[in-house]
């Protein structure tokens, strides 16, 4: 009789990473299904659809190109460290009207981000118009 970690990977179905990432995009499950990451390397983008569909990608196996990155203004510039436990917090409650509540969660908009960078770009537009009257 075979041990039975043998029978249950005997029972798993083998993938190749393209024909799971066509599963994903047609929404069907990977469940039963394995894939041999042996002498492959995926894209970093195929490895983050994967692990959304709860495939681990072993660190060995993910190939990225530095020249693919797209910068994004959002992280250029000096970078502060930030401690959570020192930032003080100011809570503030809004009412929305009911279609931009639906819009929000629909589209799961982080209120507390959105509201910080507006506050941030207001205040910014307020100082430099301030220095110009």
């Amino acid at each position: 009789m075979l041990p039975m970690f043998l029978t249950i990977k005997a029972m798993m179905h083998k993938l190749s990473v393209s024909e799971a990432l066509r599963k994903i995009q047609a929404g069907e499950s990977l469940n039963g299904c394995s894939i041999d990451f042996d002498r492959i390397k995926i894209e970093a983008l195929d490895v983050m659809k994967l692990a959304k569909a709860g495939i681990l990608v072993p660190e060995e196996a993910i190939y990225y190109d530095d020249a693919d990155i797209v910068p994004d203004e959002d992280f250029e510039g000096d970078w502060v460290r930030i401690e959570k436990a020192t930032s003080p917090k100011t809570e503030v409650q809004i009412t929305l009207q009911e279609d931009i509540r639906q819009w929000v969660e629909k589209n799961q908009v982080p209120l507390d981000k959105l509201i910080e960078k507006l506050l941030d770009g207001f205040y910014q537009a307020q100082k430099t118009t301030s220095h110009k009257a």
